[in-house]
């Protein structure tokens, strides 16, 4: 059940929106340690629906739209800013996330983790089905207390995920305007089929709780956190960045895995845009087209084999996809002034 006052909007114990009918920005406060959100929408004609689904400890709310007036403002409506953390997964389709003043396009497999002091809004586009994890400030301290008494030595500490950092330096210093985005590994071919089974078990365990089931929450937690930390490129986005940052960001993770051989019409396949816009992204950030660029890995990785290993520079160039060994000699001299030769006999440890 929701209620309203004239200021406040509180959607069945679970939220309580502030400031709902302000066109500039609401803030919504979390009234139980955790909260899913599940938004599903089929599609944006007369004929589709939108279904919203809430699950806290608290209680449960769901809803469903025609794509009419309503839905329309609802997916118009004022950016928020809330006082807990939210962890948008986008599990089908794809959705627009605007962050402050700028706007990114989320699809299936990719994930977005908002502080706490960062105004945003999610706008669908088509068809997609969206899962919003939020987390209470007070939930974060105690998986990170419950860290410091673990059973076994060797279980990962939770200070040292790149995900719990940035919720402890948000925790300490609200100020920031920083955000992680989390794009799935070239080797990570399962992220939506993953990201789906650990969402429904946090849905189906919320939803029909058992003994023990505030434990298996915070375990299903850490899973995913460290799920994501291991299997996605996490970048830490600061709003003082350009808006083209994130999409640089995303091609230099995609070519330092493969040592700059992933080709434009790879790099077009996997981030959705056109070579000709990738080249004009890495030609703003670098001053050097996608290929140059794609280059430098290469030459980095070709740096690294001449240091760490015995293989024959003929053998090193071709691993690297040079099929003119001459050329890569060139290639090589002219990045680190010296030849292939002479930079394993200065750098090499024996």
């Amino acid at each position: 059940m929701s209620t309203k006052t004239a200021s406040s909007h509180t959607v069945n114990h679970i939220l309580e929106v502030h400031n709902y009918n302000s066109s500039v920005n609401s803030y919504y406060g979390i009234l139980a340690p955790i909260q899913l959100t599940l938004e599903y929408c089929r599609g944006l004609s007369s004929e589709d629906f939108s279904n919203i689904l809430m699950v806290s400890p608290t209680e449960t709310y769901c809803t469903t739209m025609e794509i009419d007036e309503t839905f329309e403002a609802f997916n118009a409506r004022t950016p928020h800013q809330h006082d807990y953390f939210e962890l948008l997964i986008v599990l089908e389709g794809e959705v627009i996330q605007k962050i402050e003043d700028k706007e990114y396009i989320y699809r299936a497999g990719t994930c977005c983790l908002i502080n706490r002091n960062i105004i945003h809004a999610e706008k669908f586009i088509g068809e997609a089905k969206l899962l919003f994890i939020g987390l209470s400030i007070d939930f974060i301290r105690e998986l990170l207390h419950a860290n410091e008494n673990t059973y076994f030595k060797s279980e990962p500490v939770l200070s040292e995920n790149t995900i719990f950092q940035f919720f402890r330096a948000n925790i300490e210093h609200k100020v920031s305007k920083t955000y992680f985005d989390f794009f799935p590994t070239l080797k990570n071919h399962t992220s939506i089929h993953e990201l789906h089974r650990i969402s429904d078990l946090l849905l189906n365990t919320m939803l029909m709780p058992k003994l023990g089931v505030s434990y298996m929450i915070k375990g299903l937690i850490c899973e995913l956190f460290q799920y994501l930390e291991t299997n996605f490129y996490v970048t830490s986005v600061n709003l003082t960045s350009n808006t083209d940052f994130l999409l640089f960001s995303r091609i230099s993770h995609l070519l330092e895995d493969t040592n700059g051989r992933m080709s434009r019409t790879q790099l077009e396949s996997t981030l959705h845009y056109s070579g000709n816009y990738l080249n004009t992204i890495v030609k703003n950030h670098t001053g050097m087209c996608l290929f140059d660029y794609g280059m430098t890995f290469c030459l980095k990785k070709a740096a690294s084999l001449l240091v760490s290993t015995d293989d024959s520079i003929a053998a090193i160039a071709g691993t690297l996809g040079f099929t003119n060994r001459t050329h890569f000699y060139k290639l090589f001299t002219k990045k680190y002034e010296m030849s292939p030769k002479d930079y394993r006999k200065q750098h090499q440890i024996h």
